[in-house]
């Protein structure tokens, strides 16, 4: 990869790969090895931040998807909820026992509805009780909650559609049945996977708070900022309505840290105190790497995920304990941040191979170089966890590993590695997690000891779907110029992000935008790549990942990215053959340095709704951390700037930027991490 990479890939470099995958049920047994120490649970108290009401939106939950929302709106202000505080609100979906009315409610996971048995595999057309529970009855208070992790609440689907949870429904608790069946869910949602969900869409469809006339310097800003002990690499999670265990429900962020702390806070501002918080040990020094990333210290990285129906959080740490380095996979309880038992484990693997670091005959994880950066993927029971290496330091491989996670204990199922008999071939996406549907699971892996037409083929530097059943390679993509991307360290950085219409969408370093064929990635071809398209947008390269908006009324539809020392762009999709149309729509308000900017888009299906919100520098963040400054645009109509956190600076400076870090856009509010040990939400003033 290069020295030059570890820096351009987000203070990890491309180098190897690991993909860690788990099956994730609910844990009764205990057993020896866990890790009980208490996590701390402060005692009540806080400032209620400015214009951070603790009303919140309150809705609760429903059998099967149903959801009536009750109470008022964020900081006292009712706009988007349909009435004044605590007026109810029907949020879509039928009752899990209806599956005839509007397509709501069949859980798609086996079980009928209310029971909380874990869902297994994915479901069109806005079935909301996807293996989920009734209201309360699951992990005590969360039914109807997608075991694959997503956008819990988001009624939305239709085949295909990034914007709709595979399996699950609403995030409930406690609250009486009734709402009409379909239709995106107003507001009420949770935010439990890295970008939103499985497809890594970038896009919150059922933001009903915010929107085109309220989002602008008199009416939105800073509300208030949770203080924690590190950089936040990690995008923060959103549960709606956790009822904890002394009766109180709470809308509830969890905030993970390079120094290897987890938070759980009010999300709604009612307290800045943490509701919970839980160090998971010591973190690691970042000096002995040979470069200036992750300055000083490296600990939790990548996004964790929530798995609701099993009331648990899954995090990956990385530490020095007693002079040794170890990685460590979490379970955490959602409601108070103690490990599940036999949680947690040490990360290790060992396959056969004669590649880098290799010693007779065998390969081993080695848990000092490799890193957890993309963000974790729980798919259909299964968690998966993606590696690349700390600032590009060796030896390093890709791997996949499976566990499952049951009676208690982490049992081992699955190992793989891209390169054992070569070198490198990271999973790092700039921090985008890795992408899933039905057929399989998608990674963009770094440069390497590329071998396209080795059986079976190194596929670093190159796309790749991965079979659900035993993790084999499925199809790929390299792209004919492989050998010099890796020599130029110009390779693939943005994640396989797949877009509605079987498109897979991916990114370079050297300023390449590659879109791909879900069905029939292309192969490697010397003569000539056979991807569906090749695009060089201007000026610099693609790290972050893209949005795709679709204009409501069967207005056109865009796919959003901001790469580096470029304008935002805007590529309209070909509703014919699904391609990008050239030249790109551009929004010049400003040409943000490395990474570029960092797309999330927030929209509820109607005229108005759609905000593109982009997180960037406001200089170079390759070896340094910098300034960063919050951008929302007319998601329609990307050359409306609605609002800036350089307006009113005084008020709504961001801090320092959090690199490739998204916004996380739910219930009102904009919940953004920095570097400046914070997280910024900001919301409607009044």
């Amino acid at each position: 990869m290069g020295s030059l990479n570890a820096t351009t890939h987000g203070r990890f470099g491309l180098g190897a790969a690991m993909l860690v995958m788990f099956a994730c049920g609910t844990s009764t047994n205990p057993s020896t090895g866990s890790r009980d120490d208490a996590a701390t649970v402060p005692t009540a108290g806080g400032a209620v931040g400015a214009g951070g009401g603790s009303g919140g939106v309150t809705g609760a939950g429903g059998h099967g998807g149903n959801l009536t929302g009750m109470g008022g709106g964020f900081g006292g202000n009712s706009l988007g909820l349909g009435g004044g505080a605590g007026g109810n609100l029907a949020v879509g979906g039928a009752s899990g026992s209806d599956a005839a009315s509007g397509g709501g409610g069949a859980p798609a996971g086996g079980g009928p509805a209310g029971d909380a048995k874990m869902g297994s595999g994915g479901s069109a057309g806005g079935n909301l009780a996807a293996g989920g529970a009734s209201g309360g009855d699951a992990a005590g208070g969360l039914g109807g909650a997608p075991p694959d992790g997503g956008l819990v609440g988001d009624a939305k689907s239709g085949g295909g559609d990034v914007h709709a949870p595979e399996a699950g429904g609403q995030d409930v608790s406690d609250a009486p049945a009734g709402g009409e069946a379909g239709g995106p869910s107003p507001g009420v949602v949770s935010v439990t996977t890295n970008r939103y969900d499985n497809q890594r869409s970038g896009s919150n469809g059922s933001e009903a708070i915010l929107n085109t006339s309220n989002v602008n310097q008199t009416q939105f800003g800073l509300l208030y900022s949770f203080t924690v002990d590190g950089q936040v690499y990690a995008q923060p999670l959103y549960l709606s309505n956790l009822k904890f265990n002394d009766g109180t429900t709470k809308n509830t962020l969890f905030v993970a840290t390079e120094h290897n702390t987890v938070y759980a806070f009010d999300a709604d501002g009612a307290s800045l105190t943490p509701i919970w918080s839980k160090n998971l040990g010591p973190s690691g020094s970042t000096s002995g790497f040979g470069c200036l990333d992750m300055t000083p210290e490296t600990g939790i990285t990548s996004t964790p995920v929530i798995d609701s129906a099993a009331g648990m959080i899954y995090v990956v740490s990385k530490g020095v304990e007693g002079g040794n380095w170890v990685m460590r996979l979490h379970a955490m309880d959602i409601k108070t941040g103690q490990e599940g038992a036999g949680s947690p484990i040490p990360i290790t693997a060992t396959v056969n191979g004669t590649g880098d670091g290799s010693a007779g005959g065998k390969v081993t994880f080695n848990p000092q170089t490799q890193l957890n950066r993309p963000g974790l993927l729980l798919d259909r029971g299964t968690l998966y966890l993606a590696f690349a290496s700390l600032c590009d330091f060796g030896p390093y491989h890709g791997w996949i590993l499976g566990y499952s996670y049951a009676n208690g204990a982490f049992t081992q199922t699955h190992v793989f590695n891209i390169s054992p008999n070569g070198s490198e071939g990271g999973i790092w996406q700039s921090g985008v997690g890795l992408s899933s549907d039905a057929s399989g699971i998608y990674f963009a892996a770094g440069n390497g000891s590329t071998n396209p037409l080795s059986n079976p083929p190194d596929v670093s530097e190159s796309i790749a779907r991965l079979s659900l059943t035993d993790l084999s390679i499925q199809d790929f993509f390299t792209p004919s110029g492989y050998a010099g991307m890796n020599s130029g360290d110009s390779d693939l950085s943005s994640g396989a992000v797949l877009l509605p219409h079987g498109r897979v969408f991916t990114g370079t370093k050297g300023g390449r935008i590659y879109l791909l064929d879900s069905a029939n990635l292309g192969k490697y071809n010397a003569g000539g790549d056979k991807n569906l398209q090749t695009l060089t947008p201007p000026n610099g390269g693609v790290w972050g990942g893209p949005v795709d908006y679709q204009v409501p009324g069967g207005g056109s539809e865009w796919v959003y990215i901001w790469p580096v020392n470029s304008p935002l762009l805007g590529y309209q999709v070909d509703q014919t053959t699904y391609l990008l149309k050239t030249p790109p729509t551009q929004q010049n308000v400003a040409t943000p340095a490395h990474p570029g900017g960092i797309l999330t888009v927030s929209s509820n299906g109607t005229p108005g709704s759609g905000v593109l919100w982009a997180s960037t520098p406001q200089a170079d963040s390759w070896h340094a951390t910098t300034a960063g400054t919050l951008y929302a645009f007319d998601a329609s109509d990307i050359s409306k700037v609605l609002w800036t956190s350089e307006q009113n600076a005084a008020r709504d400076a961001l801090g320092d930027f959090a690199k490739f870090t998204p916004p996380t856009v739910v219930n009102g509010r904009v919940f953004t991490a920095t570097f400046s040990n914070a997280i910024r939400v900001y919301g409607l003033l009044h």
